[in-house]
C-alpha cells in the first residue's frame, strides 16, 4: 500500500464519465510508444521503459476539472521540457503542443492543443504514476500530459503523440461544449475533494494556495 494516498479519494467524482473518448479495454504495452514529431529537430519514439529511464520528478500538485471539483495528488513523471530538449525544440514562442490519445476503434482519438511556452513555464509533466501507483485506465494509463494551470480537459489521457505545431487548434470539448481554447483555470468556487469542502480560488491559473 502506498504511503502517498490522497485524503478522501473515495469521494472524488468519477473520472470515467468524463474520459474524453471512453477508455480502451486494454493496451498492448509492447507496442505502445510516445511519438514526438512536427516542428522538431529530431523525431522521437519512446517506449514506456524509455520514459522510465529519463530524469523523473515527483510533485504534489492540484488538478482542476471544469466540472468544478479539484484534487491535490502526488504525481510522478517526466517534465515536458525534458523531452522537448531531447527533440531539439528551442523556439517556444508561437508554438503549440497538439496532443493525441490512443483512442478506440468505436470513438476514434481525442486531440487538444496547448501553448508550448506556457506549458514549459508551468512545469508540465508527462505523468505515469499517481500516489505511488501507475495511473489507472480512467486517469490516463499509460501516460498523461498534465499542465496544472489548465482544466483537465486540456490534458489528454492515454497519450500517444505530441506534435509541435504553429497552429492553435480547437479541441474536441471546445467544439462540442464551447469550452475556452486556452483552458486556463478560472477564479471561482470549487469542491476541494482532499479537503472535503468548497473553496474559492482567487486567481487564474494553477491553484497553489491550498
Amino acid at each position: 500500500m502506498s504511503n502517498l494516498l490522497t485524503p478522501h479519494l473515495d469521494k472524488k467524482p468519477s473520472s470515467l464519465r468524463y474520459y474524453q473518448e471512453g477508455p480502451p479495454i486494454s493496451i498492448n504495452m509492447s507496442e505502445w510508444c510516445l511519438s514526438i514529431n512536427g516542428l522538431v529537430n529530431e523525431e522521437l519514439t519512446l517506449s514506456y521503459n524509455d520514459l522510465l529511464k529519463l530524469p523523473q520528478v515527483e510533485e504534489s500538485r492540484r488538478m482542476v476539472c471544469v466540472c468544478n471539483w479539484s484534487i491535490r495528488r502526488t504525481w510522478k513523471g517526466i517534465l515536458l521540457s525534458t523531452v522537448m530538449e531531447m527533440a531539439g525544440v528551442s523556439n517556444l514562442d508561437h508554438h503549440y503542443i497538439k496532443q493525441t490519445s490512443i483512442g478506440t476503434q468505436e470513438k476514434g482519438v481525442y486531440q487538444t492543443t496547448i501553448p508550448l511556452s506556457d506549458a514549459i513555464s508551468r512545469r508540465s509533466i508527462l505523468v505515469h504514476t499517481v500516489d505511488g501507483e501507475r495511473l489507472p485506465m480512467d486517469q490516463g494509463y499509460p501516460l498523461r500530459l498534465f499542465d496544472f494551470g489548465l482544466y483537465s480537459y486540456k490534458n489528454v489521457k492515454g497519450l500517444s503523440t505530441l506534435e509541435v505545431t504553429d497552429q492553435y487548434e480547437l479541441g474536441e470539448w471546445e467544439k462540442r461544449a464551447g469550452y475556452d481554447i486556452n483552458g486556463v483555470i478560472r477564479p471561482k468556487k470549487y469542491w476541494i475533494v482532499d479537503l472535503k469542502k468548497w473553496n474559492f480560488v482567487e486567481k487564474a491559473g494553477e491553484v497553489t494556495e491550498f
